[in-house]
């Protein structure tokens, strides 16, 4: 588990601001959304992110929250050679 992540998961989660979330949908869609981290729970055996939206985002389709990146990329990921 990337525990980098975890613990800005957890920070926003006790900060209770909204901030910009970044992942991957089950059909492999890069979404963002700003929005407020509710709680990080257990489910099927992963942690499982609840925004105050009511939408759920599975912790390894985490891509980034806020400044923060999974370990799964590398910041050349999030740089623009346009």
């Amino acid at each position: 588990m990337d525990e980098t992540l975890m613990q800005a998961v957890n920070e926003a989660v006790s900060k209770r601001k909204s901030l910009k979330i970044q992942y991957r949908t089950d059909l492999n869609e890069f979404l963002t959304v700003t929005a407020m981290i509710k709680k990080v729970e257990e489910k099927e055996g992963a942690p499982v992110l609840e925004l105050v939206t009511g939408e759920e985002i599975r912790f390894d389709h985490l891509v980034k929250v806020g400044d923060v990146a999974s370990n799964q990329f590398i910041s050349r990921d999030f740089t623009c050679d346009c």
